[in-house]
């Protein structure tokens, strides 16, 4: 993991003064292994009272929220930034997708950003004007997937003590790491009306709480997949055909149905990947997600 660039926009230390800053850092992806460049917009709150917490936000599939430099992020991201900053966090968004020939589509080369924003952790950890103590990660869709993966065996062995939280909004839930006891709460919020059934979430949520942990499903009232009161469900691409019945990745590599089942990564794209999306887009419960991510990161501060 090397710092390749660090372009500063502007920053004053004072208490009255907002800033921006843009970070090229390098980080493996095996799918893009000539690619490992990966872009990261910082945001501070206005008012700066000591070390600051921070919010690390990964976008879904669809980056219609603003450009960063020369990438972009989600609505989801560029609300999380707004609202966090209110708060009193520093919030850090990355494009996983940056320099990547990547369309929303494209679910087979989507990256693991999971790892992307823990290496952008760990940089930033170094920087005295984070609270190395107090990272947070959320993300949305395809975000939200990357969250969940730090719940698993893999990634806590590796990485143990990473999140002061995690808040994941709109996950698939098809496909899921087995959880192991956490040192960090969960939270994890769908729209009602989604595509992704609610039949995997609660199953997901048995899970957690057998490994003693604490964790929060909320399920908000006639919000589609992008938390829109105009939605429905249409055709496109979903991993969701296995709402009865998930995959979950084991500690070791292999994949078992929730049944028991063992099966292979061929098999279980054949029978959870379907012909529906989601579809309307005013957003009008998105604030509601993001208040409840935001709030959530709030009670888990100290």
């Amino acid at each position: 993991m090397i710092v390749r660039n660090f372009i500063i926009i502007y920053f004053i230390l004072t208490f009255n003064i907002s800033a921006e800053e843009y970070l090229i850092f390098n980080s493996k992806d095996k799918k893009f292994p000539d690619q490992t460049e990966v872009l990261a917009e910082i945001s501070f709150p206005k008012k700066i009272n000591g070390k600051l917490p921070v919010i690390i936000t990964q976008h879904g599939s669809t980056r219609d929220g603003k450009k960063i430099k020369d990438g972009a992020i989600d609505e989801y991201s560029k609300r999380i930034i707004n609202e966090g900053k209110k708060q009193g966090f520093a919030v850090a968004a990355i494009d996983a997708f940056y320099k990547k020939p990547i369309k929303p589509t494209d679910k087979n080369l989507f990256p693991n950003a999971t790892n992307y924003a823990n290496d952008l952790r760990k940089i930033l950890e170094k920087d005295e004007r984070f609270d190395k103590e107090r990272f947070f990660y959320t993300g949305f869709s395809y975000g939200a997937e990357q969250v969940l993966k730090t719940i698993g065996a893999p990634f806590n062995i590796q990485n143990p003590n990473s999140w002061k939280a995690i808040a994941a909004a709109e996950p698939g839930c098809n496909l899921f790491h087995e959880p192991i006891n956490l040192n960090f709460p969960v939270l994890i919020i769908k729209g009602e009306e989604s595509q992704y059934y609610i039949e995997s979430y609660k199953i997901l949520k048995k899970k957690l709480s057998k490994k003693r942990n604490s964790v929060r499903l909320i399920s908000i009232p006639k919000a589609n997949h992008y938390f829109s009161t105009n939605g429905k469900i249409g055709k496109g691409i979903a991993v969701n055909g296995c709402r009865y019945n998930p995959i979950v990745k084991m500690s070791n590599g292999s994949l078992k149905m929730h049944d028991g089942t063992a099966i292979t990564k061929r098999e279980s794209r054949k029978k959870c990947l379907t012909k529906e999306s989601g579809e309307g887009k005013n957003r009008k419960k998105l604030n509601d997600a993001v208040e409840l991510t935001i709030n959530f990161f709030i009670d888990n501060l100290k």
